[in-house]
């Protein structure tokens, strides 16, 4: 019998002991990750939005049916779209409330330019109000034939300016 193990050898570096360490390897740049079947893409945060924005107008639709006013229809979906979007961790309800913000906004916004517009006030930089129209009922009796014959008149007294200046200077 053996009384002795033998030592195991030393392995060294390129199986020579006295040899250069070998050069390091260059890092490498990680993959990009493949978008996984369920995983957010800009396609799908698009119809996220849309789908937002339709589902705005069919919920708008059937309040207006049910007889809101339009301005509160508005203001109500853009505060609730508001919401949405801004206090949600799911990123699908995050796109679906702005898409819902963003196209009930638009509609109160044209609400509100219609109203001013209808009131009276011109969107030009001066915003003086656009002068009512006369109606005819409120006029004095026989201011309608007076303006009417005025306007004969002239008309008389023009055509004979015509018809003279063009006699004596066509000859």
């Amino acid at each position: 019998m053996k009384k002795h193990k033998k030592a195991p050898k030393k392995k060294f570096r390129n199986g020579l002991r006295n040899a250069a360490p070998a050069a390091p390897r260059p890092p490498r740049a990680p993959r990009a990750p493949k978008p996984a079947a369920g995983e957010d893409t800009v396609v799908r945060r698009l119809g996220y939005t849309a789908a937002g924005a339709a589902g705005t107008a069919l919920v708008g639709s059937f309040l207006a049916r049910e007889g809101w006013a339009p301005k509160t229809i508005a203001g109500l979906l853009t505060v609730a779209g508001g919401v949405a979007a801004g206090t949600s961790h799911d990123p699908m309800v995050q796109r679906l409330g702005s898409g819902a913000m963003s196209a009930a906004g638009g509609q109160l916004a044209l609400l509100m330019l219609d109203d001013r517009e209808s009131k009276g006030t011109t969107s030009g930089a001066s915003h003086s109000p656009i002068p009512k129209r006369s109606n005819a009922g409120a006029l004095p009796p026989g201011a309608l034939e007076n303006a009417f014959e005025r306007a004969r008149a002239r008309m008389a007294v023009m055509t004979e300016d015509a018809r003279s200046y063009g006699e004596g200077h066509g000859a």
